[in-house]
C-alpha cells in the first residue's frame, strides 16, 4: 500500500511538473509595415505573440505583409521552431526558394527565457552561411526549460 501511495505521489509530481511547461513567442517590427504571425502544429489558426501551455512543435513565423505572404509564409522568409522541456527547442531561418519561401526583409530570431543565442539574416546572401542545405542557415539551440523564441523582423 505505501508503494503504492508513494508511486502515485511521484506521478502526480511528475504530471503537475509536465503540465507546467509553457513557451513564449513574441516578435520585434522593425520594418514600419506587416503583422508577426505565426502556427504551430496542433494549431492551424495564425496568431500573434502568445504563451504556449506544453510543447510547441512545428511552429513557423513570418511577416504578414497583406501581399506576398500568404497564411503560413509561403511566399516570404520565416523563422522554424520547436520549443520543448527535453533539450530538444531549436529554430533556424526558412529561405527555400524551392519552397516558396523567399527574403523580402531582414528576419532573424533569438532565444528568450534561458538562451542568448539567434540568428539574423540582413540581405539574400545570408544562405552562403548553409550548414547541410544552400537555402537554410544553420540551425540554433537552447537547452533551458521553458525557453521561448523572439522573432525579429527588420
Amino acid at each position: 500500500m505505501f508503494v503504492a501511495s508513494v508511486l502515485a505521489v511521484a506521478a502526480l509530481a511528475f504530471a503537475s511538473g509536465a503540465a507546467a511547461e509553457q513557451h513564449q513567442v513574441t516578435f520585434t517590427n522593425n520594418c514600419g509595415y506587416g503583422t508577426p504571425r505565426f502556427l504551430y502544429q496542433g494549431n492551424g489558426n495564425p496568431q500573434g505573440a502568445a504563451t504556449i501551455q506544453g510543447e510547441l512543435n512545428g511552429g513557423i513565423a513570418w511577416l504578414d505583409n497583406g501581399a506576398s505572404c500568404s497564411t503560413n509564409g509561403v511566399g516570404c522568409g520565416a523563422v522554424e521552431f520547436t520549443l520543448q522541456n527535453t533539450g530538444y527547442s531549436q529554430a533556424d531561418i526558412t529561405l527555400e526558394p524551392e519552397g516558396n519561401h523567399n527574403y523580402l526583409y531582414p528576419i532573424g530570431f533569438n532565444f528568450i527565457n534561458g538562451c542568448n543565442t539567434g540568428l539574423f539574416c540582413n540581405n539574400p546572401n545570408c544562405v552562403d552561411q548553409a550548414s547541410f542545405s544552400p537555402t537554410q542557415v544553420p540551425l540554433v539551440d537552447c537547452q533551458a526549460n521553458d525557453s521561448g523564441i523572439n522573432v525579429i523582423f527588420c
